[in-house]
């Protein structure tokens, strides 16, 4: 495969890794903000259920009779409203009661929204919205948690409800509902904005993504450039190849002509013929000419030419070669 082909493969492939890491990165962000949130929320729950608890360990707590805190009008108990000595009028604040007033302040304080409930209300109020029924039944049927991730009046939010079971000081205000000891009586269901969670992950996911960029960016900068080295070697490595070749090709075209008469050649002492491989007797220039690459140019020499043409050649003169 061409080097650049393989530099792209490469490049794909280290694109789509970084591409699945940022989507696992940002898939297991969303979900701790979601754990986030249920952690919220459960510890919500159990601060209501602390104090709740606490209230009817008392048997209630009394708070003065203000706008904000009238007589509860579904609760049954005798000594409900007291009036001091001094004449401030006092009124008893149950577990819900009191639980209510809570909820009321952190929707105020935090956007927090809680909200009391069950299949059999003493307060109308208190009844369950579709999503809180469909919860009750289920801690009916053995279930402890539900959570949702919705939109409330176009924000997002996680309601998180968890069952309310019936105990021994709860008889105080319930006895007539006719619950059995660690019966579903109801729950607390609450909503936790996730507006300011959405925000800071949010803000991490700029960073992850810009990291992740960041990493793609210098990886294939450094395969571009291991690339280019590794193509200048190649090069070079070819090059030395080829002028390999060339000095082997000259050298074999050199030796081509080389063929050079070795050993001990039998020769005529008379005739000055040599004798070949086939014990035939050939003449010098004919043996010369099938046993190696060398030609001939015929001339004659000074004493030749004085011997044959004494009345062309003066003394010492002959032919060049022809």
């Amino acid at each position: 495969m061409p080097t650049w082909a393989m530099a792209g493969l490469i490049a794909g492939l280290w694109t789509v890794l970084v591409v699945a890491s940022l989507a696992w990165n940002l898939f297991h962000m969303r979900a701790e903000l979601d754990g986030l949130a249920r952690t919220q929320a459960n510890m919500a729950f159990e601060k209501d259920l602390i104090y709740r608890r606490w209230s009817a360990s008392l048997g209630g707590v009394y708070a003065r009779v203000t706008p904000g805190t009238p007589p509860n009008p579904y609760l049954q108990v005798p000594e409900r409203d007291l009036t001091t000595p001094q004449g401030r009028e006092l009124t008893l604040i149950n577990p819900a009661y009191m639980t209510r007033l809570v909820h009321d302040l952190g929707r105020r304080e935090m956007g927090m929204q809680g909200h009391i409930t069950s299949l059999k209300p003493l307060r109308p109020e208190n009844s369950p919205d579709p999503w809180e029924a469909q919860a009750l039944q289920e801690f009916a049927a053995g279930k402890q948690v539900a959570s949702l991730r919705v939109e409330m009046d176009g924000s997002p939010f996680l309601r998180f409800m968890r069952p309310l079971h019936y105990e021994k000081p709860c008889q105080n205000c319930h006895a007539r509902q006719g619950y059995e000891l660690g019966q579903v009586m109801g729950g607390i269901s609450v909503a936790v904005p996730l507006g300011p969670l959405l925000a800071a992950t949010r803000h991490h996911e700029s960073l992850m993504a810009l990291s992740h960029g960041l990493l793609w960016f210098l990886g294939l900068l450094g395969l571009v450039l291991a690339f280019r080295g590794l193509e200048r070697r190649q090069r070079a490595r070819l090059q030395a190849e080829q002028a390999r070749e060339n000095t082997l090709a000259e050298l074999r075209q050199a030796l081509a002509q080389v063929h050079a008469l070795k050993g001990l050649l039998p020769i005529c002492a008379s005739c000055k013929r040599i004798r070949d491989e086939q014990g035939r007797w050939q003449g010098l220039e004919t043996y010369i000419s099938q046993h190696s690459e060398a030609s001939f140019s015929h001339g004659i020499c000074p004493d030749c030419a004085q011997r044959l043409y004494p009345d062309l050649a003066g003394p010492g003169q002959g032919e060049g070669p022809s």
